[in-house]
Parts: structure tokens; sequence; C-alpha cells
């Protein structure tokens, strides 16, 4: 949900795992943030216009696009898959899968490459 106007909670299924991208709206923010770098990758969605209903969802979606990755997902597969199931840009999409693997699991950095 990325605008005042409220929408539907996603969720989206890849490699047969759950990627529970949950009611990413313009609502509240932090609630469970654990560390500099939860904090750090909450500003930074949120410059992207990113909002969210639950910090602890949103990061365990970040935590989750590494799961796919560790799985054999490419990037543009889960940022593809964002796309088909919110309502995200494709902007957003990007900002999310490129900063949950800056963040969480810098190891991928080349699922892009």
């Amino acid at each position: 949900m990325i605008s005042t106007v409220a929408r539907p909670t996603f969720v989206a299924t890849m490699s047969g795992l759950v990627l529970g991208l949950a009611a990413l709206a313009s609502a509240g923010t932090a609630n469970a943030i654990t560390s500099q770098t939860d904090s750090a990758f909450l500003d930074e969605i949120a410059k992207e216009g990113i909002a969210y209903d639950s910090a602890t969802d949103v990061i365990g979606n970040a935590r989750q696009v590494c799961s796919e990755l560790k799985a054999g997902a490419t990037g543009t597969e889960i940022g593809m898959d964002i796309l088909a199931h919110t309502d995200l840009t494709t902007r957003q999409a990007a900002a999310f899968v490129v900063m949950s693997i800056d963040y969480y699991c810098p190891q991928y950095t080349d699922a892009f490459a």
C-alpha cells in the first residue's frame, strides 16, 4: 500500500515458499526495529516511497528475499513476482529487492549482474 488509500495486504509465492510482503501501507513504521541495519533499511525503503504497517513484517520480507536468492531465484524473478502481487511500482519493487540484498545478504549483490 503505497498511498493513503487503503489497499489489501498481498502475499506472493516463490519457489514453493511464501514471500509475505505484508501490508506495505502508508500507515505506521517502527515496531520492533532490532538493529542499526534494520533502522537503515527502513529509512531507505521510506525514501523510495515504500511504506508499511509493520516493521517486523517488512524486515521479514527483506530476509525472505535473501532466502529466495539462496533457493536459486534471481533478483529479477523476485522483483517480477513482487510486481505481480503488489501495487508497488517497478522502481519500488526493484529498490526493495536491491535494498534487501544490500542490507541483509550482500553476498548476493551479483544477482543483478
